[in-house]
């Protein structure tokens, strides 16, 4: 399947400003470019490199079928980029703001990494924006540290109110990646 690496860019740059801020934005599009590269059963691998990387140098690279180079950003899945948590815990590390996650109690982030959905029992916190259909970050609340990512089931407000109604095994946060599978399924990267 062919992307316009433009397009997928721009959806990249809109996941970052409407999670984060201008500065990571900036810091993004002035430092980094983007590579893609073909993986397990349908998923492409959206990598960013730093600029500065010789053009030569990466071409000669992809010549010898390197499975990737860079900050894993994410990757193409049913014809949509979605985010790697790699990419929300290197971004989080120069942004202002941080936004687009869940913060999942012990229970929520044990179950997470074993590929299960997030449900609302494990709710700590939302990171805002939080908007039903659109990916998030599940975030360990020990360490703020993301260790999976997700397609929210529901928008905060949503969230809020079935809290106070007591709804506490309604899924929240639909299990996309989790850093799990590096054990579950280590041929998930080649």
């Amino acid at each position: 399947m062919a992307f316009e690496k433009e397009t997928i860019f721009s959806e990249l740059i809109d996941f970052i400003r409407t999670c984060f801020d201008e500065h990571a934005v900036s810091s993004i599009e002035n430092n980094f470019h983007m590579a893609l590269f073909s993986s397990l059963k349908g998923w492409t691998k959206v990598m960013l490199y730093p600029a500065r990387l010789d053009s030569t140098l990466f071409k000669s690279l992809r010549s010898v079928n390197v499975v990737g180079t860079g900050v894993l950003a994410g990757w193409i899945w049913g014809g949509r980029f979605i985010p790697s948590p790699h990419l929300y815990n290197f971004i989080k590390g120069f942004a202002k703001k941080i936004g687009c996650g869940i913060v999942a109690k012990p229970q929520g982030v044990k179950a997470f990494l074993y590929g299960n959905d997030l449900l609302l029992a494990s709710f700590e916190e939302g990171l805002p924006p939080i908007l039903k259909g659109r990916p998030v970050a599940v975030i360990d609340r020990d360490d703020y540290t993301a260790i999976g990512i997700g397609i929210a089931s529901l928008d905060l407000e949503e969230i809020k109110s079935l809290l106070k109604k007591g709804k506490m095994l309604t899924p929240i946060v639909k299990n996309i990646f989790d850093l799990g599978i590096h054990i579950r399924n280590e041929e998930f990267f080649y």
